[in-house]
């Protein structure tokens, strides 16, 4: 009979740990007694991560699963903050805070090269301050949105952002579809939704995005619209499963996820479910939050997204989960099954 390395070329590794393997490989764990493989998975699923030092909501996020930053929001019942805590896989690290405290706003960028604006600071008044991070400190930057607002979206990276829809209060109508595009330096006004909306999903960039979900005003009621971008113009697509705000978000414009958030226009109670959106159609994922909840903030791609903080029950949650998507490598244990 021949022997896996006569087949293979190679022996079995025998080790203490599992390694970061290529899809395919095989080991022995010493420590669990057990055959391992990398595989591919062929379904989502959502997996705990390290806690955010202080539980948030309301808060931004940038970067990706295993490099993000995560920035102001509110203690509730303690005052809106400007902490921001950088993440490296597995824990977070309290870094330079912002310069201006606030929640509700949005953000994009990497890690070391983050764009924050908007928000509502601890009155609230919508604001249209926007912040630079360079991986070290804030800096604010001379001049703001045209317009200011809460709970809007944003996309894009430090030099090319975008700034979707959002919360003017106290100005009346409260609810806007202006969009603003930032060049590194200044923002631009350019064309608004389609459906007038705040507190959406977004993923993409400056040229190519999805916005889905949201809230209006007049009359009270949350959203299934799904619009793309393209850097001209908005086109409606298909509708999302089920109306939901307050989500969190990540991906592209051909392959994004809403997580979390509310479909009730009270926010309550929170959702745990995911959304996934594949360039033409949404669809319901069978992967959910362990963690329920609203008001959470996201980053990342479709395959490795993350998600943290947010207003669960009964209370602000520091809970960090980690998204792994179908195609992506995961480590298996061989049974005789």
């Amino acid at each position: 009979m021949s022997t896996y390395k006569q087949i293979y070329g190679y022996a079995i590794k025998d080790v203490a740990s599992d390694p970061s393997a290529d899809e395919g490989q095989l080991w022995y764990n010493n420590a669990s007694y057990a055959f391992k493989l990398a595989a591919l998975s062929t379904v989502g699923s959502w997996a705990s991560g390290g806690n955010l030092n202080n539980a948030v909501y309301g808060q931004a996020m940038s970067g990706t699963q295993t490099a993000a930053l995560s920035f102001a929001g509110s203690r509730y019942p303690l005052p809106v903050t400007a902490a921001t805590e950088a993440y490296n896989g597995s824990s977070w690290t309290a870094v330079n805070a912002m310069n201006t405290a606030r929640q509700y706003l949005a953000g994009c960028g990497t890690q070391t090269a983050a764009l924050a604006f908007g928000g509502f600071p601890p009155a609230t008044v919508a604001t249209n301050t926007t912040e630079l991070y360079n991986g070290t400190s804030w800096t604010t930057n001379p001049t703001g949105m045209n317009t200011s607002r809460a709970n809007l979206s944003g996309v894009g990276i430090q030099t090319a952002g975008l700034a979707i829809g959002g919360d003017r209060l106290p100005t009346t109508p409260r609810t806007t579809g202006a969009v603003e595009s930032w060049n590194g330096s200044s923002w631009t006004n350019t064309t608004s939704l389609n459906t007038t909306r705040r507190n959406t999903g977004a993923a993409g960039t400056n040229t190519a995005t999805i916005v889905f979900g949201g809230f209006i005003d007049s009359p009270n009621s949350v959203r299934t619209e799904s619009e793309s971008w393209n850097g001209t113009s908005w086109t409606n697509t298909a509708s999302l499963p089920q109306a939901r705000w307050n989500m969190g978000s990540a991906g592209a414009q051909t392959a994004a996820l809403g997580f979390g958030g509310s479909s009730s226009p009270a926010g309550a109670p929170p959702n745990n479910s995911t959304i996934n959106w594949d360039g033409s159609a949404w669809s319901t994922l069978p992967g959910t939050l362990a963690t329920s909840r609203t008001r959470m903030s996201g980053t990342g791609t479709y395959p490795a997204a993350l998600g943290a903080g947010g207003y669960g029950i009964p209370a602000v949650t520091s809970a960090t989960e980690e998204w792994t998507g179908p195609g992506v490598v995961v480590t298996k244990t061989v049974t005789t099954s």
